[in-house]
C-alpha cells in the first residue's frame, strides 16, 4: 500500500485540488481507493456501464485503454459524481472478513458439486478434506465477524438498527454494514435503484413494456434475497405484504422482489431516523405521536 501511494504522490502534483475517476473492477479497484485517500486524494468509482455508455453518447464506440482514460476524465469533469466515502482501518478488516466470508461460501459450493460428480474414491476423499477444512475457516470468518459487529456496535448504532428487526441476522447485517454505507442516507427510490431491486420504467408512445429490477450491488442483493425470504415467516410487517401480494395474483418471485425491495427501504428509514425497530407499533401507523415521519416498519403500505 505505501509503495503504490508513494507512486501515485509523486505523480500528483496538488492532491488537494485533484479528482480521480476509476472504474469498479470487482473489489480490485479498492486498493487503489484506499492509497488515494491514505494520500488525502479525493477519488470516484464509477459503474463501468455507465462510463461505457457515456463514451458511446460522445461518439466513441470502439475501446482502447487510452479511449478509457479520456473518457474516465471527461465523466469526472461532465457527470455529477458521488465521491467514495475513506474507510478506517477497522472498517478495511471488516470488508475484508465480509468478503473472505462471501469468497468460502462460492468455494463451499464449487466444492460440494464436485462431490457429487466424483466417482474415485481417493478423489472423493480429497474433495472432502477440503471441503472440511473450508467450513471450518467459513465458522472461524463467522466468529470473526460477530466479535467485530459487537465491538463496532458500540460505536456505530446503525448495526443495532439494523439487526432490531426481524428477519435481519448476522450475515445481513455485516453485508449492509460492510457494502452498503449509502444506507440511512439516500431517499427510498435512490437506495433501491443502487442495490438492484427498483422496478426500472420500459414505455414509449403508447407502449408500456414490463418493468423489472435489473443492476445494482449482487453480492448485496443476494443476501438481501434470503434475508427478505426469512422476513416473511419471521417480520409480521413483511408476511402481511407479501400475503396480500401473493393474495391480489402476483407471482411469488415478483412477491418477493417486492418484499426484498419494501425490507430495504424499511432499513433505509430506520437508519436515516436512527429509529429500532418497536413491535408495538409495528401494525398501527396512526399511533405515532412524533413530529418526525412514520418509520418505515409501521406502515403496511408505502
Amino acid at each position: 500500500m505505501e509503495a503504490i501511494q508513494s507512486k501515485i504522490t509523486k505523480r500528483i502534483k496538488e492532491p488537494e485540488e485533484t479528482l480521480v475517476v476509476c472504474e469498479a473492477t470487482g473489489g480490485l479497484e479498492y486498493v487503489l481507493v484506499d492509497a488515494l485517500h491514505d494520500a488525502k486524494i479525493d477519488v470516484v468509482v464509477a459503474n463501468p456501464a455507465r462510463v461505457r455508455d457515456f463514451a458511446k453518447g460522445h461518439g466513441y464506440f470502439e475501446k482502447s485503454d487510452k479511449i478509457d482514460a479520456r473518457m474516465l476524465q471527461l465523466y469526472g469533469q461532465q457527470v455529477k459524481v458521488s465521491l467514495a466515502k475513506p474507510r478506517t482501518v477497522e472498517e478495511r478488516h471488516f470488508i475484508a472478513l465480509s468478503r473472505r466470508r462471501t469468497q468460502l461460501l462460492q468455494l463451499v459450493s464449487q466444492e460440494s458439486n464436485r462431490l457429487r460428480q466424483c466417482l474415485d474414491a481417493q478423489t472423493k476423499s480429497f474433495v472432502e478434506e477440503m471441503l472440511k477444512l473450508l467450513k471450518s475457516q467459513l465458522k472461524a470468518v463467522d466468529s470473526a465477524i460477530e466479535k467485530v459487529l459487537e465491538e463496532q456496535a458500540k460505536t456505530n448504532p446503525t448495526i443495532d438498527i439494523v439487526r432490531s428487526v426481524p428477519g435481519v441476522g448476522m450475515v445481513m447485517t455485516s453485508t449492509l454494514v460492510a457494502e452498503l454505507p449509502e444506507l440511512g442516507s439516500l431517499s427510498r427510490s435512490k437506495i433501491a435503484k443502487l442495490v438492484g431491486v427498483a422496478p426500472m420504467i420500459k414505455q414509449s408512445g403508447k407502449s408500456d413494456g414490463k418493468r423489472r429490477a435489473r443492476g445494482g450491488r449482487g453480492n448485496v442483493r443476494r443476501v438481501l434475497y434470503m434475508a427478505a425470504l426469512v422476513a416473511t415467516q419471521k417480520n409480521p410487517v413483511i408476511n402481511k405484504f407479501y400475503i396480500r401480494l401473493l393474495a391480489s395474483g402476483k407471482p411469488k418471485k415478483l412477491a418477493l422482489v417486492a418484499c426484498m425491495r419494501k425490507l430495504l427501504t424499511m432499513l433505509n428509514d430506520m437508519v436515516r431516523q436512527q429509529t429500532k425497530w418497536d413491535e408495538t407499533k409495528k401494525s398501527v401507523a396512526g399511533s405515532i405521536v412524533s413530529k418526525r415521519p412514520a418509520p418505515a416498519h409501521v406502515l403496511d403500505k408505502r
